[in-house]
């Protein structure tokens, strides 16, 4: 039961609430910077809520989190291969931190599948090539009907050194 003064984070915008009056099975949510309101049913708040913690550390503007490393929104191309096969495969990385990728394909990945993928992104006027082997942690189911894309949450399991220092530099320079 969520308690007036508590946060949630939208897992759908990333922005953070105040939960400021509870009426019957409804939950009034204020943005912190006091712009806009939202009214959700009570049950609808976990659906699409997440409860923060009392304090979080911060890394320049991004949140920790519940994460070891903070997650940045982008839009990149990757390739991405199953460790058994020679076959690849193009999606899109549309959010990256240093442990992981969150990667938009046009087909399904399974739960504990291992893949190689490549990550390409402009570093100043460099383009820059990463590769990594990478494990499947989630997987989310259809995400959008017209273009056929799903949803997976991939955690690096192996990056070279070199390809780990290109990613922190890049993912710095979104600060």
């Amino acid at each position: 039961m969520p308690g007036v003064g508590e946060k949630y984070k939208s897992l759908i915008t990333g922005s953070t609430y105040v939960v400021k009056k509870i009426t019957g099975k409804m939950v009034l949510l204020e943005r912190q910077d006091g712009k806009s309101q939202v009214m959700t049913e009570l049950g609808g708040l976990t659906l699409f809520y997440e409860k923060e913690e009392e304090t979080k550390p911060h890394y320049g503007e991004v949140n920790f989190e519940r994460r070891k490393h903070p997650r940045f929104s982008v839009d990149l191309p990757i390739q991405y291969f199953p460790m058994d096969s020679s076959i690849s495969s193009n999606g899109r990385a549309m959010n990256l931190s240093e442990g992981g990728i969150l990667i938009h394909s046009p087909e399904q990945m399974e739960r504990g599948q291992h893949l190689r993928s490549k990550l390409s992104f402009n570093l100043g006027l460099e383009i820059n090539t990463i590769k990594t082997k990478a494990e499947v942690v989630w997987r989310d189911t259809y995400l959008n009907g017209a273009r056929g894309e799903y949803r997976s949450g991939v955690k690096f399991i192996d990056i070279a050194q070199k390809d780990k220092t290109k990613l922190e530099n890049f993912l710095r320079s979104l600060l």
